[in-house]
């Protein structure tokens, strides 16, 4: 069982190599999703295809994020609106 990783990329993904039954065994992992190869390049092929989909990935929820945190902002001060011109008869004191 190999102890260090035999390819780490630039975004952090990884292969490691195991000696199994019938030959090596590639592990391609990327976060917290892993997969095993039966060879080194194809084990290279989809470490880059599971850093492109992580990519891919989290464009869509940065975009959700925005999305949804502009409609949250909206529905929390049309809520807050009553409650703030209800207050706003209370002015601060001077002490001067």
């Amino acid at each position: 069982m190999a102890k260090k990783p035999v390819y780490v990329s630039k975004q952090g993904g990884t292969i490691n190599c195991y000696k199994g039954d019938t030959g090596w065994l590639f592990r391609v992992c990327c976060d917290h999703l892993s997969l095993y190869c039966n060879d080194l390049a194809s084990a290279k092929v989809q470490l880059d295809r599971l850093e492109k989909f992580k990519r891919q990935s989290l464009k869509i929820t940065v975009n959700a994020i925005r999305k949804e945190g502009l409609a949250f902002r909206k529905l929390i001060e049309a809520s807050a609106a009553p409650y703030i011109e209800e207050q706003s008869y209370l002015k601060p004191i001077n002490n001067d």
